[in-house]
């Protein structure tokens, strides 16, 4: 029996020659790919939308248009109404009505992926300005997949914002754009499955102590790659890490409480998570947090964290959620390379006992015990060997997630170069039309200053010569 609830929710963002492109792709989708399609689209706030029945016509599928509590099921078109904002929460809709503001793509993107993390898809299809950029990097950090229709679009604005942030996975023409989702839904583990469990597990642990809003922060700046464990006390945080190990913590200001530097210190005697990273953060600027900075970086380093992230030293970058992200993860590479090593040390060490007890044996030194002990070291070193091979992946991985942010990031400060050389050739173009009208002002001035000359003389003449005469 198929299930209700989608595999995949697929995001479809459009506005100004978006209908057609809409049409194409619902006419070349089939009607049973387990999948959610969401079109949201720009539309007058008072228009009185046909959208849903025009869409109809070209699908075999449910269309619908959403409404706050509707539930999302597989092999539906869901589309948005005019004047709101469209969110998703756990396979439900929540309509606000009247809309915040313009970019209704991005907030309904955004909420796609921290709902669907791996499991949203977001398609940008023809458009004016750059509605569903933002939108589709989060989505990307969440580890979703991004479409963005090819010169086709009769409007490629969209299309174009999105491919210049760097995130975009497929640019194709929208009748093309069915069937590389078909293969994602093919490739992807089925929910419950032994690899989706084994996908589940090899997710970064991360232990938020922190304010109530301080989980949504990071989770937006990390992104849906980590598990999040969220406690909001000492005695919380202290059960959590004997509990289970953490390949990071991350402890928040609490100026309120004053409550930081009583969990930092005792992080570390806690046998589970003795060599586990502590990162101290602060999400929000406020005078307080900026003339106390000094102090709060020494008390970090003092007590042991690996460092202090804080609002308001990020707050000057063109992508400030990209920079913290950036240096989370570079502890997290830090980390992992110190464990890699630390195997390799253990693996060399066992190996030289493993030699002296074949040593042993050649010189009939053998007994049950080393037979004992020769079985545990080769147990050992077969379980050190797989948490080598674990550390490389986790290594790995998160370096390619750094030189992907990196290049991203590569991108999308090459288009603000672009755009500023543009903007500078403008200003040199201004310049020189403006240095060339005041010369022609300073000629017209001098012709005009040799015409009065000329006349002066002239008149002076005249005079003379009526002197003369009188």
């Amino acid at each position: 029996m198929a299930s209700l609830y989608p595999s995949f929710i697929v995001g479809i963002g459009g506005s100004a020659g978006g209908l057609n492109a809409y049409k194409t792709l619902l006419d070349a989708m089939p009607s049973n790919t387990g999948m959610a399609f969401v079109i949201v689209s720009h539309i007058l706030p008072a228009a009185n939308s046909q959208l849903a029945n025009i869409l109809a016509k070209h699908t075999r599928m449910t269309v619908r248009v959403a409404s706050t509590g509707m539930p999302i099921r597989a092999n539906h078109v869901y589309v948005s109404s005019p004047n709101s904002d469209l969110l998703m929460e756990s396979y439900t809709f929540k309509v606000v009505s009247p809309r915040t503001g313009r970019n209704q793509i991005d907030l309904f993107f955004t909420s796609l992926a921290e709902a669907m993390g791996t499991r949203a898809i977001g398609i940008i299809l023809s458009g004016y300005h750059g509605d569903g950029t933002e939108g589709c990097k989060r989505i990307k950090a969440a580890g979703g997949t991004i479409f963005a229709q090819d010169s086709s679009a009769e409007v490629e604005d969209m299309s174009r914002h999105a491919q210049a942030s760097g995130c975009v996975d497929f640019v194709l023409p929208p009748d093309r754009i069915p069937d590389e989702l078909q293969k994602l839904v093919s490739s992807a583990p089925s929910k419950g499955s032994a690899l989706w469990k084994e996908q589940e597990t090899e997710l970064t642990r991360i232990l938020i102590a922190g304010a109530p809003n301080d989980d949504a922060n990071l989770q937006r700046i990390l992104g849906r790659r980590h598990k999040f464990i969220v406690v909001s006390t000492v005695s919380e945080a202290l059960a959590k890490l004997k509990e289970q190990t953490f390949d990071l913590i991350m402890i928040g200001v609490h100026f309120n409480e004053s409550r930081m530097f009583e969990l930092l210190p005792k992080v570390h005697k806690i046998p589970e998570n003795a060599d586990t990273p502590v990162i101290c953060y602060c999400t929000q600027d406020t005078p307080l947090t900026r003339s106390m900075h000094q102090s709060i970086v020494a008390a970090c380093r003092i007590f042991g964290a690996w460092m202090y992230l804080d609002q308001h030293e990020y707050a000057v970058s063109r992508d400030p959620d990209a920079e913290m992200r950036r240096d989370i993860e570079r502890c997290l590479t830090a980390e992992a390379r110190k464990k890699t090593l630390s195997a390799r040390v253990n693996i060399h060490k066992r190996r030289e006992e493993i030699q002296h007890l074949r040593e042993a044996l050649e010189v009939n030194e053998w007994s049950q015990n080393m037979e004992n002990r020769v079985a545990e070291l080769r147990q050992s070193l077969v379980a050190l060997l797989l948490e080598l091979s674990e550390s490389k992946e986790n290594s790995l991985s998160q370096q390619e997630q750094i030189a992907d942010s990196r290049e991203q990031k590569d991108r999308v400060s090459e288009a603000i170069q672009l755009a500023e050389n543009r903007a500078a050739d403008e200003e040199r173009r201004q310049l020189m039309d403006e240095t060339q009208q005041t010369l022609k002002e300073e000629e017209l001035a001098e012709k005009e200053a040799r015409k009065q000359r000329r006349a002066r003389r002239k008149l002076g003449e005249n005079e003379g010569k009526k002197k003369p005469e009188s």
